[in-house]
């Protein structure tokens, strides 16, 4: 019985003395994290409505592959009056606007400059490009998914429509 209690003994000053020296290294743990920034992403900055410009620009570049801390998606280098802009247009152009951006090529763009990683950024909200407005962003900011054209010939998708579809 006496070895019992004196195991005991050893285990609750063990333990005694293990919370105070646990607590000391968990501080520091916690205020490292507190003072570090939260990384910025061009997905969690806030699209300001209100700086948008309106930039009728030609395309110097088209920049399709990834480029090291830059927000991911198709980039062009255009040049206009107000000066040299990196205009992202993000990752969800469909391949017939694509082909339609080429060097020397004339559009307008409509969005706001932003700052990512240090670096600006023209965040295309819309481009004009011969005559037809493509939307890129929604007011907020969020991108807009352009959706494929349907195989189908109108003509088709009409019969479906008024027989109720296959059968």
């Amino acid at each position: 019985m006496r070895c019992s209690r004196s195991k005991q003994l050893i285990l609750l000053i063990a333990g005694v003395l293990m919370a105070p020296f646990l607590a000391i290294l968990a501080v520091p743990l916690v205020a490292q994290a507190a003072n570090q920034a939260p990384a910025q992403h061009p997905w969690n900055q806030v699209y300001d409505k209100a700086r948008e410009i309106t930039v009728d620009a030609t395309i110097q570049e088209v920049v399709s592959h990834r480029v090291a801390k830059s927000p991911v998606g198709l980039h062009l280098v255009v040049t206009s009056s107000q000066g040299v802009f990196d205009a992202h247009l993000g990752p969800y152009m469909s391949k017939t606007n694509i082909e339609a951006l080429h060097a020397g090529a004339q559009l307008q763009i409509v969005g706001a400059v932003q700052q990512i990683n240090g670096r600006p950024y023209l965040l295309a909200r819309q481009v004009v490009l011969d005559g037809r407005t493509v939307t890129v962003r929604t007011e907020r900011g969020f991108f807009v998914r352009e959706m494929a054209a349907r195989s189908a010939a109108p003509e088709k998708r009409a019969e479906a429509d008024s027989t109720g579809g296959a059968r």
